[in-house]
């Protein structure tokens, strides 16, 4: 026999499985998901091969998924056309290696297009020359979003926001509006389904779209197969996505079932369970969308990034998200006539009224800390399409918010008495109403674009990560005895990537070079490196030495690049370096984590004030109870 309270049990028992699944599958995820882009190439964008090359290095700073990856080389003057390449992919993840037939002279483009293990697809170009240097250099890293990149990430992003918009005002909102409210409850509930079922199209679209963008629509099934099976099954982000379609799916049929209810006039304990269901399953989907996007190519604290992107969603869905459905179920009985909008305005607006503000702070609050955890410096906010966005959205925000003050004083009694006061009319002045549903559905319109704005700073690299692609690790050169040696070591992780080309300046070569060997220690030494086990670079061309060396995780080092040769003593070239600190925090992190804390405060005060002000239980209210409705509601409301 079913207890009373054995449905309240089954939704406690799913939201603990939810919450179960989201701790597992963040545990299990990749701790710094970056977007893949060039490190190093060889040779470089602009550089010269001798001719006659027949191999080709690239080196990605975050491992890729080699099913959703492409090469292409083609020559691009006299005798332009496709070179046939060989692709190898390291074990790392992070190296790849074309094999070429002999190279002739000429200018030659490298074009690459990668799918990184995070899920984000990055693509560019490496122009070289065989026999001389070319004359232009092409742009390695195009971070333009695409407008299908854009588009699938509105229609992700704003599903959400309107499916837990929907939540909210059927939870805090409709209730003020009595009769009526009640009588809305199935709109808005098919709004947030119809948000639900966007979302998941957006969701389900993302893995596809960054295929097509990677492997070419006109692949074939094959590759096509291979390439969503290894995005998707071989990435952490592919663990994420999985589990966030389980959530939206979830959440969609939950929605469905509670319009179900509603239409039968049900209700009671079936529906909030639905509800509950709903809200846990998109919350759930939130949070793992915030572990999948720019917060997991963070190198340091990564998980408070997350869990803040995730709060910063939450809180537009209250605000753009509940204002949105608003105006598509609202807003369109208040302009019935100048009765309805009298009753109806003043209810809806100041029970959605709290809930906007404090939301609003936490939005600001949530968003200072992300500019400054994904914007490194104040010269990366111009100098990046992730930092031009960032302040078209922010003019956009505070547009939005001088149109929801104009609001406030036209429904807010406290608002309108001290905005007479200012424009010298006395506090008993009262505005006109009837323009509140055009300037409300102005606002609404405005988030919408926010949100696209929004769409598309998660469709490109952030700031930081710009500024760490167009890093440049200056190479050390140096000649010994009948060699002209050049080194380029950079920090690979807690390890380094060692790169060394020894040219002979005197043929004939009487003393070949036998090897490489680079031996590192911590601190900025002038002196012998001691190394018990110097790590011996491989030969991958007669000139070319490549490894990975042991090294400081963090802090200044001095490497030993000991060259042998044939009949001569070893020669030593030193090279000093730095590692930079990934747990380091910068000022615009400081900055931008007290900024939000203090805007956090501030919420919190709020929220007392408000809650000191409020009449107790017992009380006598003034107005007349909320499911009284005047016959100009009721008319409405049919």
């Amino acid at each position: 026999m079913r207890t009373p309270g054995s449905g309240r049990h089954l939704v406690r028992r799913a939201l603990r499985a939810l919450v179960v699944v989201l701790l597992l599958l963040v545990g299990t995820a990749a701790p710094a998901l970056a977007h893949s882009d060039v490190e190093r190439s060889d040779p470089s964008n602009g550089g010269m091969v001798a001719p006659g090359r027949t191999e080709l290095a690239l080196r990605f700073d975050a491992p890729i998924v080699p099913a959703g990856s492409s090469f292409t080389l083609e020559r691009r003057d006299r005798g332009a056309g496709a070179v046939a390449t060989t692709t190898a992919f390291a074990p790392d993840g992070v190296s790849v290696r074309l094999t070429t037939p002999p190279l002739e002279t000429g200018t030659y483009l490298l074009t690459w297009a990668v799918t990184g293990a995070d899920g984000h697809s990055t693509h560019g170009t490496v122009i070289f020359g065989s026999g001389f240097r070319p004359d232009g250099i092409a742009i390695s890293d195009a971070v333009a979003p695409s407008a299908p990149a854009v588009g699938v990430r509105l229609l992700d992003l704003g599903g959400v926001l309107l499916a837990l918009g929907a939540l909210v005002v059927v939870g805090r909102v409709l209730g003020a509006l009595g009769g009526l409210g009640t009588r809305l409850r199935r709109r808005v509930l098919v709004v947030g389904t119809l948000g639900g079922l966007v979302s998941l199209l957006g969701v389900l679209a993302t893995p596809l779209l960054t295929v097509a963008n990677q492997v070419g629509s006109d692949a074939g099934a094959g590759r096509w197969a291979s390439a969503v099976q290894g995005l998707v099954l071989s990435s952490g982000w592919g663990r994420l996505w999985l589990a966030r379609v389980v959530g939206i799916v979830v959440a969609v049929a939950a929605l469905s079932v509670a319009v179900h209810v509603e239409r039968r006039a049900a209700g009671g304990s079936r529906g909030r369970r639905c509800l509950q269901v709903a809200l846990g399953a998109l919350v759930t989907a939130v949070v793992l969308d915030g572990f999948s996007g720019h917060s997991a190519s963070l190198p340091a604290r990564t998980v408070p990034a997350a869990l803040v992107a995730a709060l910063h969603v939450l809180a537009a869905s209250v605000w753009a998200g509940g204002l949105v459905v608003l105006v598509l179920v609202v807003v369109p009985l208040m302009r019935v006539g100048a009765p309805t909008r009298r009753e109806l305005t003043p209810a809806t607006w100041r029970a959605f009224g709290p809930l906007a503000v404090v939301s609003t702070i936490v939005l600001a609050a949530t968003g200072l800390y992300e500019a400054g955890r994904h914007v490194g410096s104040l010269g990366a906010v111009t100098d990046s399409t992730y930092g031009l966005a960032l302040v078209t959205k922010v003019l956009l925000v505070g547009v939005v918010l001088a149109i929801a003050g104009y609001n406030a004083t036209l429904v807010e009694p406290a608002v309108t008495r001290r905005v007479g006061v200012l424009l010298g009319k006395g506090a008993a002045w009262r505005p006109r109403t009837r323009k509140l549903a055009t300037t409300v559905t102005v606002e609404g319109l405005l988030l919408l674009l926010v949100v696209a704005v929004a769409a598309a700073m998660t469709s490109v690299p952030t700031a930081r990560e710009s500024d760490v692609a167009r890093a440049v690790v200056t190479p050390h050169s140096a000649t010994l005895d009948g060699y002209f040696v050049v080194a380029e070591i950079a920090p690979n992780g807690d390890t380094l990537h060692a790169v060394v080309r020894t040219e002979p300046v005197v043929r004939p070569v009487v003393h070949p070079v036998t090897g490489v060997d680079v031996a590192v220690a911590r601190g900025d030494r002038t002196g012998p490196v001691p190394a018990p086990a110097p790590a011996r670079l491989q030969g991958t061309e007669g000139t070319r030495f490549e490894g990975t060396v042991a090294g400081p995780a963090d802090g200044p080092w001095t490497a030993s690049v000991v060259v042998h040769r044939a009949g001569l003593p070893d020669g030593v070239v030193t090279v000093h370096g730095e590692t930079p600190s990934p747990s380091a925090v910068g000022r615009p992190e400081v900055l931008g984590t007290l900024g939000g804390l203090a805007l956090l405060v501030l919420a919190g005060v709020l929220l007392f004030r408000r809650g000191r002000g409020r009449p107790s239980p017992s009380a006598p209210s003034p107005a007349a109870p909320a499911a009284a409705q005047t016959p100009s509601l009721q008319e409405a409301s049919r």
